[in-house]
């Protein structure tokens, strides 16, 4: 708890690199501890806003993977389809897009890929 603690409040202050490395370190120790989708999820958050988008994808899609029924698996397929948009790869962006919809029908996720994907829709992509 204490590491998770840590990093995540390194995330909280913009010192990126530290919560990386803190939330990486966390992984290791502890692939499969209970804290494990949400810093998965969190060093995701972590790649995407310094732009380093083929880390995001990575840790965003890790947590779709490793842990579907969590919490932060909306979320982390949303922010795989961002991710994958900021690469340009719009084709996988609508696919993680649509599949926050049938998923996930009925979360706050849902509506923003959705609104997402009519955006991609309107820039004709």
């Amino acid at each position: 708890q204490r590491a998770y603690d840590a990093a995540f409040a390194a995330l909280k202050d913009a010192r990126y690199a530290e919560a990386i490395a803190g939330f990486r370190g966390l992984l290791a120790a502890s692939p499969e501890g209970t804290l494990a989708p949400n810093a998965q999820y969190w060093l995701g958050e972590a790649y995407y806003v310094t732009r380093d988008y083929e880390s995001a994808v990575g840790a965003f899609g890790a947590v779709g993977q490793r842990w579907p029924d969590s919490a932060k698996a909306p979320g982390s397929l949303l922010k795989l389809g961002y991710s994958q948009y900021e690469l340009k790869h719009f084709d996988q962006a609508k696919q993680a897009f649509a599949q926050v919809v049938a998923r996930y029908p009925d979360t706050e996720a849902a509506k923003l890929a959705q609104e997402r994907m009519k955006r991609l829709i309107a820039e004709g992509r």
